[in-house]
């Protein structure tokens, strides 16, 4: 085999040395960083430390499955899909969370660290989107299908595990370092209250099963700590991770299968516990809903068709859109704007509502019509218009003083007009083409089933202002028939959840009336102290959490004055959290001695300065498939727009640097492609392989080491660019190990194929039995390990892609905007005057063979340039007029 490239200076000053075997990488494997161990521990971060043990967990398991799929010609994918689209869902949603609460609150604090790991979520998205379209082909029998798909599935596991680890080494330690106990508890509380309320009944269970019992019963100890400490709040997401909902979820299935066979299902058979002359909390309590009874004080057209609840959100959102239209042709006509920001939440907020409002179509509504229907070029229309106003917003605020030109205020009223114009086209286009269909083939039933469902895309964050936004555009009789359809359609697991949802609700109205109390037969607080009764006779884990001392701790009428309750802490909740219409939460709601006013959650989604909207996009992109482009997920409004077309327009010194990316892609696009013929090669082939290779991880070292020593440090002298590089340099040790790895696995392969090589000479016909049985062994470890060493190949250039990608948008144009040219000039000439000469002259012809003439020609004049009247510049003259 070739000898690694020698004489290659290490950062520590030796020489790097590339062969031999080194310890496999265990992608699967934590931060060992003792900070983050001992620390955490003590902290509520400590519960993304068992997601993250968690997601490893399910990577780990499909991967081994992916692996097996393609090397055992009987298997079937189809049972591994299901847990692709959930491993997919559950990620992209914890990543949305940190996009929009965890990031934007360490931006404040820290400095140049939450970008990079935003584009790393933007990234994996992309690995995500790859990954489906490999599944959802028709190639599946194919050996390079199952091959590739365990090499997509390998990377995959790769790049979120290393991404993990640095989160743990670099993003958690900074968090504690920066943010006391409370603030850490707020964070993680808000970032709970922004995942959809459906995920959450997936997830916690999920995170539960996924972690060990010690390790279970830590993480209730730690959910006590950051859920504030009113008992409906804590119920809700104990009961979720209990998977309370999962086991009653079937049992109602059940109950629903017998159901069926009558022929008054889904309408006349409930009687109200009004006209008994009871509360409907007093029915039987043996673990069934106490809420189900009717109510006979509905109108007709609700019991006959609550599909048609629909209707009021349409009308409550072309109401909100109009009040816009007018405030914004009030700016317009008196020129004030003074109250831009309160104009942009109310947009924001509506925005937002559209959009899990077509979140709810894509997946609830289209899929239960089951017909081809697609509204997703009237979602995308909507979306961009939204984006449009926004953005418009945004600039006349910045602009301030100087926006007083007529275009603005034109803007302002002609793209309010523009987005009411789309939105009334879609919301017609739904009336007329979708309710017809759910009104014909869905029972009452199933009809409050879809509507319950649909409010459940949305995270408790949002519907905490949206049901009393919705109920506050109803008269009474309609909003009693909301609420009544929503407890009918929840399940018995969902107790609590509805509880919290009514008691929102009536915050929508300023009357003296239990709204709750007329719709379902009893007030929310008399089913909460019965389900209660329930949770404690049931011995269950969270019995605890009604044991503590004081009363049931419902917020009073001025809840939003109110501090919230967190451990031995107290946080003062934002006033107005959501009131986008500047008129919901200012109204004092007075329920008189009714105990139905609930606790608010004490989040705020502004509180940070940052938007949840760009969240809920990401959201809607999983909608429409996995083959979707992905959106723009990145939360950041940067002072400067950092693209990758500020790239390249002028010369500059420092872009000699950068090119070596061109050169170490188009090498690692050799290794993933020709890695597939690793099975079924020669001596020769796999000799020319691992030299290639090694050539590469030798160059590649060179560069690495360069941007550590010399590049990166330069970055950080800068007091505006603190803290930019450190995520790089984590991946560059990350990227070393993979490398390591790889060569390992190469000389473990050369062996194998040279011991089957040599069973081909063997001529003692005594031995045949025994040799072919040998061989059939080492051929089998052969085909596993060179499918392994695919995968690995396909992650290490996945890897180095995607760092790449985000060090060419981030760190590369800084150098334009604070680096003179002969600052980097003098970069340069540090990197090239430290570089070995064997070095040097390996890696010219190497970066070169990847350029063009003219980047060839640019390149060399800047390293003249950079090393005049030096004898390297004489030996690079000489060197440049006797290449061909």
């Amino acid at each position: 085999m070739a000898t690694p490239l020698t004489g290659l200076q290490h950062r520590d000053g030796g020489v790097a040395i590339m062969a031999g075997p080194v310890n496999q990488l265990d992608p699967s494997g934590p931060s060992n960083k003792p900070c983050v161990k001992s620390s955490t521990l003590k902290s509520p971060i400590l519960i993304f430390l068992f997601f993250h043990k968690a997601i490893r967990s399910e990577l780990d398991y499909l991967h081994r499955a992916a692996v097996a799929f393609a090397t055992n010609q009987h298997s079937d994918i189809k049972p591994l899909l299901e847990r692709y689209h959930f491993l997919r869902s559950i990620y992209k949603h914890h990543c949305n969370a940190e996009d929009e609460v965890i990031f934007p609150a360490l931006d404040i604090r820290v400095k140049n660290v939450a970008r990079t790991y935003s584009l790393e979520h933007e990234r994996e998205n992309v690995l995500f989107d790859q990954l489906f379209a490999l599944l959802n082909s028709n190639m599946q029998n194919e050996e390079s299908y199952r091959r590739e798909l365990a090499s997509c599935t390998g990377a995959l596991q790769t790049s979120i595990s290393q991404h993990m680890s640095k989160e743990e080494e670099q993003v958690f330690p900074l968090l504690i370092e920066k943010f006391s106990f409370e603030e850490l508890a707020s964070l993680v509380w808000q970032f709970l209250c922004s995942i959809p309320v459906n995920m959450m009944a997936e997830f916690l269970p999920w995170l539960s099963s996924s972690i060990s019992s010690d390790e279970c019963q830590d993480m209730r100890k730690c959910l006590r700590k950051i859920i504030p400490e009113e008992k409906l709040l804590q119920q809700v997401i104990f009961t979720w991770m209990d998977a309370v909902k999962i086991i009653n979820k079937h049992r109602n299935c059940e109950d629903d299968s017998k159901h069926r066979s009558s022929p008054d299902y889904g309408a006349s058979t409930l009687i109200s516990p009004i006209e008994k002359g009871h509360c409907a909390c007093e029915s039987s309590r043996a673990g069934k809903r106490k809420y189900l009874e009717f109510n006979c004080n509905h109108t007709e057209s609700s019991l006959a068709n609550p599909i048609d609840e629909i209707l009021h959100w349409h009308k409550a959102v072309k109401r909100e859109l109009n009040d816009i239209a007018e405030a914004a042709r009030s700016i317009q006509l008196s020129g004030d704007f003074s109250d831009l920001s309160a104009f942009n939440k109310r947009l924001q907020f509506i925005a937002e509502v559209c959009i899990f409002h077509s979140i709810a179509e894509d997946k609830v509504i289209f899929p239960a019509v089951d017909a081809e229907l697609s509204f997703a070029q009237e979602h995308a229309e909507e979306e961009s218009q939204f984006e449009k106003f926004r953005c418009l917003v945004e600039s006349i605020e910045s602009a301030g003083a100087n926006s007083s030109s007529a275009e603005f205020y034109t803007n302002l009223c002609s793209h309010a007009d523009h987005i009411i114009d789309t939105i009334q086209k879609h919301f017609h286009n739904e009336e007329v083409q979708v309710l017809p269909l759910a009104r014909k083939h869905f029972s009452p039933k199933r009809q409050r089933e879809l509507l319950y469902q649909s409010l459940c895309v949305m995270p408790l964050r949002l519907i905490e202002c949206v049901l009393p936004w919705l109920v506050g555009s109803l008269s009474e009789e309609e909003a009693r028939s909301v609420l009544h359809n929503m407890h009918m359609a929840a399940p018995a697991s969902d107790t609590a959840l509805v509880t919290l949802f009514s008691g929102w609700a009536c915050k929508g109205r300023t009357r003296d009336v239990c709204l709750s109390s007329s719709a379902i037969g009893c007030c929310p607080a008399k089913i909460l102290t019965e389900a209660k009764e329930d949770f404690d006779k049931h011995s269950c884990a969270c019995t605890s959490l009604f044991s503590t001392e004081g009363n049931l701790a419902f917020v009073q009428a001025d809840d939003h004055q109110k501090p919230v309750k967190r451990g031995n802490s107290m946080l003062q909740e934002e006033s107005n959290d959501c009131d986008p219409s500047g008129t919901v939460c200012t109204q004092k709601v007075s329920c008189s001695n009714q105990s139905c006013c609930v606790p608010g959650l004490g989040v705020n989604s502004n509180n940070l300065g940052m938007s949840s909207l760009t969240a809920a996009k990401s959201l809607r992109s999983l909608s429409f498939g996995p083959s979707a482009p992905s959106l723009d997920s990145s939360l950041f409004n940067w002072e400067t727009d950092l693209s990758l077309t500020d790239i390249g327009c002028a010369t500059r010194p420092i872009d000699n640097i950068f090119k070596f990316h061109k050169a170490i892609c188009k090498d690692l696009e050799y290794l993933d492609v020709e890695s597939g013929k690793l099975s079924d090669c020669n001596e020769n082939f796999l000799r020319q392989f691992s030299g290639r290779f090694r050539l590469l991880w030798g160059l590649y070292r060179a560069h690495s080491n360069a941007e550590d020593d010399i590049v990166f440090p330069a970055l950080e002298s800068k007091e505006t660019l603190h803290n930019v590089s450190h995520s790089y340099t984590l991946d560059h040790k990350q990227e070393e190990k993979l490398f390591e790895d790889i060569s390992s696995a190469l000389s473990e392969l050369a062996k194998l194929h040279e011991n089957l090589n040599s069973t081909n000479m063997i001529g003692d016909s005594s031995r045949i039995n025994f040799d072919s049985s040998d061989r059939d062994d080492s051929l089998r470890k052969y085909n596993e390990l060179a499918t392994k060493v695919q995968g690995m190949c396909k992650s290490i250039r996945v890897t180095l892609d995607h760092h790449v990608f985000r060090e060419e948008l981030e760190l590369w144009p800084l150098f334009d905007r604070h680096f003179s040219v002969e600052e980097q000039d003098k970069i340069v000439g540090c990197i090239i005057g430290t570089t070995g000469a064997e070095v040097l002259q390996s890696m010219l012809p190497w970066v070169t063979s990847a350029l063009t003439q003219e980047e060839q020609n640019k390149m060399m004049d800047t390293w003249k340039q950079a090393t005049k009247n030096t004898m390297f510049s004489e030996w690079l003259n000489e060197w440049w007029e006797g290449t061909p």
